[in-house]
């Protein structure tokens, strides 16, 4: 299964214009998971296989943003409801998420016509680790990597954990899934390796992997919000593990998945530190 043509062409217009525009995009939200990981691997997308797609768009001003909005109507668009809202033809969705120096305010985007307010956290590093992906033939698309993405959803969770639990299932995925190919993965590397006094195993090891390199791409003030999350977990039993077994279909007391959940959030927090200890020495 490949992307949707409707979701490509949607791509190649918002491409375009941003371009003639000066601009860039990069694709963030849910449908990374799946372009990354599952594609990659020959795995069945599921619920990721979305129409609805999240994209981070360069802008100056909020003006320039709005100017950027109807010329993107001019070619196609059709404006949603919100002012970050686009669709194209029948089912495709294109969420936009601007981001300059001239919309951020104290770390916050505060949008002027709803006056929602939503952290700017883990933007910068999202274009930065960003890296041109082909997702049709001879058609590339710039996508943050995956530990920008759980940067971002981390981030995008603590600032409003009761509406963002669904967040917290795409990191949980990465974790199971991160640096899986079997011939080439970098979890081989970790064979042996002792954390939390345990040796580390090759499901959890994804989890390892990527709290080094989320540690390596954060900002200090993402990287605060990212332990201010992890401290919330101190047990099994922490607010978001329920969450994301309820977001999962499976029940409260289902404590076998339980476990595993709180493992991975531990091992993530390991490599975290980790690299963090690694990096000041």
């Amino acid at each position: 299964m490949r992307l949707d043509p409707q979701a490509i062409e949607a791509l190649r217009i918002l491409g375009q214009v941003l371009a003639e525009n000066g601009r860039s995009f990069v694709l963030i939200g849910a449908t990374v998971p799946w372009l990354l990981l599952d594609l990659r691997q020959g795995r069945e997308s599921g619920s990721r296989a979305t129409y609805d797609m999240d994209a981070a768009i360069e802008t100056e001003t909020w003006e320039d943003f709005n100017r950027l909005r109807r010329r993107l109507s001019q070619a196609g668009f059709q404006l949603g409801s919100a002012p970050h809202q686009l669709r194209f033809g029948e089912e495709v969705s294109i969420d936009l998420i601007p981001f300059g120096p001239g919309l951020v305010q104290g770390d916050r985007l505060v949008w002027p016509e709803t006056d929602t307010v939503m952290s700017a956290l883990g933007l910068e590093e999202a274009f930065e680790c960003a890296i041109a992906e082909e997702i049709a033939p001879g058609f590339l698309v710039p996508i943050v990597q995956i530990p920008g993405l759980v940067l971002l959803k981390i981030i995008a969770y603590k600032d409003r954990p009761e509406e963002r639990a669904r967040d917290l299932t795409d990191v949980v995925y990465c974790f199971e899934h991160y640096e899986e190919e079997f011939e080439t993965s970098r979890r081989f590397d970790l064979a042996g390796f002792v954390v939390n006094g345990r040796e580390l195993q090759f499901d959890d090891a994804g989890a390892y992997l990527l709290g080094n390199d989320v540690a390596k791409l954060a900002k200090p003030k993402s990287l605060i919000v990212v332990k201010k999350f992890l401290e919330g977990i101190p047990d099994e039993y922490a607010r978001p593990i329920g969450q994301v077994l309820a977001e999962e279909g499976l029940v409260l007391n289902n404590e076998r998945r339980r476990a595993e959940l709180f493992q991975l959030f531990r091992v993530f927090a390991a490599g975290l530190h980790d690299e963090e200890i690694s990096h000041r020495g």
